[in-house]
This record gives C-alpha cells, structure tokens and sequence, in this order.
C-alpha cells in the first residue's frame, strides 16, 4: 500500500504536467495564426516553383529551350 507521501507526489506530478501541457495548449492558440501565414507563404511559392518548373519542361519538349545548341 503506498504511503500518503507517496500519493501527494502522485497527485502533485498529475497537477504539474496538467498544468505544463495547458501552457503549451494556450501558446500554441496564440501563435496559430503566424503559423498559418507561415504555411500559405510556403504553399504559394511552392506552386510558383512547381509552375516554373513545368514551363521548363513544356519548352523542352517543345523544343524552345534556350540552353540547347542548335
């Protein structure tokens, strides 16, 4: 059987990481929005460079590149 010691350091570890786990909660709502704009930024230069991309290709294949000799 575990001594009353024992069950209040029990308890007061159960408070402590309830306690650290909503701080980490509450931060995280207040940086969702920098995050989200951190992700549409990313999401909009990766569509830039995939469309580049795919225009690099297209003239390749179409046989206007640039970088090939004649």
């Amino acid at each position: 059987m575990k001594s009353p010691q024992e069950i209040q350091d029990t308890v007061a570890a159960a408070g402590a990481s309830t306690s650290v786990v909503t701080a980490i909660a509450a931060k995280a709502t207040e940086f969702q929005p920098i995050i989200s704009a951190m992700s549409g930024l990313i999401a909009i230069i990766t569509g830039l460079f995939a469309i580049l991309y795919y225009i690099k290709k297209l003239n390749r294949i179409d046989g206007k590149d640039s970088d090939q000799p004649k």
